[in-house]
């Protein structure tokens, strides 16, 4: 059956705290429905991906939502490796390209060593010096313009064969790049079937199930898509937020952003993001709810558990023994065609002639020396049957099976060995010990503790029956039994059928791969949460509405995900006693059916940056409050006077520490401002003989003593007004404190100032 590959990409990503499930989409287009099973491939996947968390579904296509994809169905799925195909090179035109170009680079060195050697005689070349005449005579005629002419001729000539060397070794740096290349290609070629650790990825192998390939309601494959799934880790997400407050319509507009890192070995470009709180690894054990019933007492019904295969499967392959017995004795042999003399193989005919451990054991401890035997040594070995020895009926089957395994390694056809001790017979001898060393474990293992049997854990291994296999018949301690191969093995297959050779170890590419899907684990702004210590034992998930791209870089990006809008209530605050500033605080509700998590949020007033500040966590639709800074265009002026009146003149009398609190309030907004204006008096300790009493407010204030910041206070009050646009609005309160006259209050009576 042959396998066709699809061409897929990634449409979606649902980011976790810790890694990340990837949805690829590929269209089915490129299969024609022949028979019942079809087997296509996805390639070109990360090596980091989590195999066991593998999930692939048949659905109808965006454009074909009404069509019904029940009648296909995925029936098996397999993860494995594979490489990109080699680009295909013709070696006869490459080596006759790579001949060309060595020609070429050998010609230019040639040629380079001629210049060398006509630079080396220039260089040689001597300009005689002006002769020297003979004392008492005249000097003789120096020959000025030849001597002139030659040295302008060895200068001319040796730079023109310098310039001309510059080029040349600029010919032949390209001639030898030129080479190179093509020696590359070459060896490239010459090894294409050699897989290489960084050209290595993952690939799954889906098997599509069709019910009835005859009824006519069988859907299009063009209407059809594979939907494939994975977990891979690498992917870290932590929350952030812009808020844009329009005070003239008292909206907010709540954009909910993301920093994502992610480091999976392949760029999301274009894909759906969901975040999600969840751990998607961890273990949760379902709840078993108990029913209560009332009336007559019923029989509970029997749980469900696993339970063991039945004994006897052997039984099952004695006609395979049986056949397989007969075969080996119709390739049995005379050992005399060995050696040329008649050698005596002992028979037994009955079954009392049998040792039942002391032969076996002399037997399995030559082989598994591997000794050169000779054939008076075998026979003496096995002329050690005919001692008495009890009855024993499994013993006989053994014994037969050795013999004939002897005898079936003899050279067949009357082909003589050269030597009694050659090189073939301690091969055979040598391979038939490791065929039989079974049977020795089982006869070893009669005399002491029984063999434990591989025990099959349904609980794990049953997830992953589709890798199970069955052992050939030939191998009698696990035929009939499934059992589960490594995963070496199974890359080693999926490899094969790429028919690649592979020269390093597998565990430790694959290793090194998970290694670097690790992203930074410091938060890349302050006021950035671990998003799994916010959201306690409840989890949510923010669906994107846009599609975003983030390369697989490890660093964190900025990216958009949804935007809600709230009606806000702003209100001012202000506390004179402290401060004459007015703050504004902005307060609405959630509009998200998911909490908003612990993030830094830029909040912007009428679209103008006011600042950058860390909100706390928020239940599904709860109530939060922004503080926006300070209000200038609200005028707080506060103005306190003090008297001091004795009550009368009698031995007991009492000093009145009369305060006085005058409050004014300027508007100068456009709207009606609500402000919170709060206020604090003296409050006595309970032992102090001191009475504070509240004598006149306007307008009637409330207590208000800050519980909502779980710091609760004594002696506080707070107005709530509202300020007319333009307007003002004036507070006073007057309270007296009262004390006997010779007592004084601790820090002067004055308690304004």
């Amino acid at each position: 059956m042959s396998i066709v590959q699809l061409t897929s990409k990634i449409d979606k990503a649902k980011v976790y705290a810790q890694g990340s499930t990837v949805t690829r989409l590929a269209s089915l287009s490129a299969i024609s429905w022949q028979g019942e099973n079809t087997e296509v491939e996805i390639v070109g996947l990360p090596l980091a991906i989590d195999d066991a968390s593998v999930r692939v579904r048949v659905e109808p296509s965006a454009a074909n939502e009404n069509v019904s994809a029940d009648s296909v169905i995925v029936t098996d799925v397999r993860v494995g490796l594979s490489v990109p195909p080699p680009p295909e090179i013709s070696l006869s035109s490459l080596e006759a390209e790579i001949q060309t170009a060595k020609v070429e680079v050998d010609r230019l060195e040639d040629l380079q060593s001629a210049i060398d050697l006509e630079i080396l005689i220039l260089s040689e070349l001597h300009v005689p010096d002006r002769p020297i005449g003979e004392e008492g005579k005249a000097p003789p005629q120096s020959p000025t313009g030849a001597r002139l002419a030659l040295a302008n001729f060895k200068d001319e000539q040796k730079q023109l064969r310098i310039q001309e060397k510059r080029e040349l070794q600029e010919k032949l740096r390209k001639a030898q790049e030129h080479f190179a290349d093509l020696q590359q290609k070459q060896f490239l070629a010459s090894n294409a079937n050699v897989a290489k650790e960084h050209d290595l990825l993952k690939t799954i192998i889906a098997r599509l199930h069709i019910s009835d390939i005859q009824t006519a309601a069988l859907p299009s494959p063009e209407s059809l898509q594979l939907v494939v799934e994975y977990f891979i880790n690498g992917a870290r997400w932590t929350p952030t937020y812009v808020c844009r407050l329009n005070s003239a319509t008292n909206t907010a507009a709540i954009a909910v952003r993301a920093l994502i890192a992610q480091r999976t070995g392949e760029d999301w470009n274009g894909v759906q993001i969901e975040l999600s709180t969840a751990t998607p690894t961890g273990w949760c054990e379902l709840p078993e709810l108990p029913s209560l019933r009332l009336g007559r007492s019923q029989t509970l019904p029997s749980k469900k558990a696993w339970r063991s295969p039945p004994k006897g499967a052997e039984l099952l392959f004695e006609d395979y023994d049986r056949q397989k017995q007969v075969q080996d004795n119709e390739h049995v042999v005379q050992l005399s065609d060995l050696t040329g003399e008649p050698l005596k193989v002992p028979t037994i005919n009955q079954l009392m002639g049998i040792p039942k451990f002391p032969f076996f054991k002399r037997i399995v401890t030559h082989l598994d020396k591997r000794e050169e035997l000779s054939f008076s040594e075998l026979e003496a070995l096995l002329g050690g049957v005919s001692k008495p020895a009890p009855a024993v009926n499994d013993d006989f089957n053994d014994l037969e099976m050795l013999s004939a395994s002897f005898s079936k390694n003899v050279a067949p056809g009357g082909v003589r060995s050269p030597s009694p001790k050659s090189p073939m017979m301690v091969r055979s001898i040598g391979s038939q010990a490791a065929m039989m060393a079974p049977h020795a474990d089982e006869y070893r293992g009669r005399g002491g503790d029984p063999i434990p049997e591989p025990i099959f854990d349904p609980s794990a291994d049953i997830k992953n029956y589709g890798l199970m296999r069955l052992a050939e018949p030939s191998n009698t301690r696990q035929r009939g039994k499934l059992s589960i191969p490594d995963p070496r093995t199974l890359y080693l297959e999926s490899l094969q059928r790429w028919q690649m050779t592979v020269n390093f170890e597998i565990e430790t590419v694959l290793q090194t791969a998970f290694d670097r899907t690790f992203c930074n684990q410091v938060l890349p702004r302050f006021g950035s949460s671990n998003i799994r210590k916010e959201v306690g034992n409840f989890d949510f998930v923010y669906l994107g509405t846009g599609r975003i791209d983030v390369p697989s870089d490890g660093q964190y990006h900025s990216v958009a995900l949804l935007q809600e809008n709230a009606e806000i209530d702003i209100r001012y605050i202000v506390v004179p006693r402290e401060d004459a500033n007015v703050f504004r605080i902005a307060q609405l509700r959630n509009p998200l059916n998911a909490p908003l998590l612990l993030g830094l949020a830029d909040i912007y007033v009428d679209g103008q940056y006011i600042l950058s500040k860390t909100i706390a966590t928020v239940p599904p639709r709860g109530q939060m409050e922004l503080a926006l800074s300070v209000e200038q265009a609200i005028k707080v002026a506060r103005n306190t006077s003090f008297k001091e009146v004795r009550s009368g003149m009698s031995l007991v009398s009492f000093n009145e520490l009369r305060h006085s609190i005058h409050i004014a309030i300027a508007n100068r907004m456009g709207r009606v401002a609500k402000i919170e204006v709060r206020e604090r008096i003296p409050i006595p300790q309970p032992d102090a003989k001191v009475d504070v009493n509240v004598t006149q407010v306007t307008p009637a204030w409330e207590k208000y003593e800050q519980q909502e910041r779980n710091e609760p206070i004594k002696g506080g009050y707070r107005w709530q007004i509202e300020v007319p646009a333009g307007g003002e609005r004036e507070l006073t309160a007057d309270y007296t404190i009262k004390t006997f006259v010779d007592n004084e209050l601790v820090n002067g009576n004055r308690r304004e100032e």
